[in-house]
């Protein structure tokens, strides 16, 4: 199916109203230029003509008044003038009409010419005067009515463009307002059905969901709050939706813990079982034994006891050795099995008075002999004062031990691992810091998600535990890296309320 774009509904037509309206403001422009260019060239040949006619008839005039002086004048300069005025009436001359009067004219004058060279004057200058001087003022004439036809007819090519541009900005303005009415109408559609959209989402996702109602039908003046509106509302739905996402994650993770740990109890009940045989066993060879030399005793008239020295004489199948790797072992899988239930099963909060001073340096305390092992200095930047809570002593111990197994575990050829307690108006803060390598960029934003470890023999759990546990008290934990080098586990805890 191929893909329809929304936007071209309303692109595709504003786009083709556009063009055609360029189109006719285009034509309308030529069409109104070249019928003012051509009445333009026609009023400037007209006034050629006129000005050339009126030339001539100056000239002629002063040919007459040359006449009528006394002596004996020069014609030469004024018969040259002449011809040349008659060859520029003949050169505008465009019109029927006036190529006839030009070529009388012309004809006229050259009539006058003849009789002139003739010795004809007298009869030359009343040709002059009665003829020529006549054709050429019927001649200016002419052309001073064509002038007149030529202004209003520019006047009304004039009024026709302001006529044609009046028409081309009124249907662009109409059509703008048909446009614009469709464009409102199909904005006011397209969001009544995002509004029948989203109420059927609601309605699906759950009958708790706020209605989503618009004004009415085409109301674009409030169309930018009924938006806001809108987002706001379904930001509320996907923040919902977010949440029961991470709670059916939760729930999937806590069943495949469930299962995880149901699985791994079973593999783990036949080792111990195997272990507890052994044990026995080793506990019936014992027991075997010392009957044996109470039997013997009586036999020989003793007391029918059996002396240390003697329990010591026997001689045991198993190694003391291998007595304390099968007891390690099975504290390692109690350890595991305890961390699983933890998770899978949170022991419900027993909150009572107590000192953090106190319980941190109780907690220090039992690091101790590790950190020494592993030459790693301890610090604790304890208050002055006690710090009093209103929590779960054994399970804040529990958070406590795993941040500082943890920057142990990040420090195995030594270092510095400071505890820092801070009381604050309405809180506690408790940082755990450490002078190792840091949280990778990778492994920080998956920090404390079930199952995900940087240690090879790690469960991934403890960071998990512990931030549960923080949240359960109403506090929160976070974990950042500090500038000089190294990790910080950071939580805050609400303050014992007063008295």
């Amino acid at each position: 199916m191929p893909r329809r774009y929304p936007g071209l509904w309303f692109v595709g037509p504003v786009a083709l109203t556009s063009l055609c309206l360029f189109a006719l403001s285009t034509v309308t422009a030529l069409v109104l230029y070249r019928q003012q260019w051509s009445i333009t060239e026609d009023l400037s040949e007209n006034v050629g003509s006129r000005r050339a006619a009126s030339d001539l008839e100056e000239s002629l005039r002063s040919l007459i008044v040359l006449y009528r002086q006394k002596g004996n004048p020069n014609f030469a300069p004024l018969h040259e003038r002449i011809v040349e005025h008659l060859a520029a009436v003949q050169r505008f001359a465009d019109k029927p009409q006036e190529k006839r009067q030009a070529a009388a004219l012309g004809a006229s004058f050259d009539a006058y010419l003849h009789k002139w060279r003739d010795g004809q004057v007298d009869e030359a200058a009343d040709l002059l005067q009665n003829q020529t001087l006549k054709l050429c003022v019927d001649l200016r004439d002419f052309n001073a009515q064509q002038i007149e036809v030529s202004e209003k007819a520019h006047q009304g090519a004039l009024r026709r463009l302001a006529w044609g541009l009046v028409a081309v900005g009124g249907a662009a303005a109409l059509t703008g307002l048909v446009l614009g009415y469709g464009v409102a109408r199909g904005l006011s559609l397209s969001i009544r059905r995002l509004q029948f959209h989203v109420q059927d989402a609601a309605g699906k996702l759950g009958h708790d969901l706020p209605a989503i109602v618009l004004t009415k039908e085409g109301d674009l003046a409030r169309l930018h709050e009924q938006v806001e509106a809108l987002v706001g509302q379904v930001e509320q739905v996907v923040e919902r939706l977010r949440q029961r996402e991470r709670e059916v994650l939760r729930a999937e993770q806590l069943a495949a813990v469930g299962q995880l740990a149901a699985s791994v109890a079973h593999e783990i009940r036949n080792p111990l079982t195997t272990i507890k045989m052994l044990i026995q066993g080793v506990l019936s060879d014992f027991r075997s034994q010392i009957a044996d030399c109470r039997l013997e005793d009586q036999d020989r008239g003793k007391t029918p006891a059996v002396s240390q020295s003697e329990i010591c004489n026997l001689k045991s199948e198993i190694p003391v050795a291998d007595l304390e790797v099968i007891e390690s072992e099975v504290r390692r899988i109690e350890r595991s099995l305890k961390t699983f239930l933890d998770f899978a099963r949170p022991p419900r909060l027993e909150r009572a008075p107590l000192d953090l001073v106190g319980l941190v340096e109780q907690t220090l305390g039992l690091v101790r002999g590790r950190a020494a092992k592993q030459h790693v200095a301890l610090a604790f930047r304890r208050p002055d004062a006690p710090v009093p809570a209103l929590a779960d002593g054994e399970q804040l111990r529990q958070v406590l031990v795993n941040l500082m197994l943890n920057a142990l575990d990040a420090l195995p050829r030594g270092g510095r691992l400071e505890v820092g307690l801070l009381p604050g108006e309405g809180e506690i803060e408790v940082s755990v810091e450490d002078s190792g390598p840091g949280i990778t960029p990778e492994m920080m934003p998956r920090l404390f998600t079930p199952f995900a470890s940087s240690k090879e023999t790690g469960l991934g759990l403890g960071l998990v535990v512990s931030r549960r546990i923080v949240e359960d008290h109403g506090g929160r934990l976070w974990a950042s890296n500090r500038p000089e080098g190294g990790a910080r586990f950071t939580f805050r805890l609400p303050a014992a309320p007063a008295a």
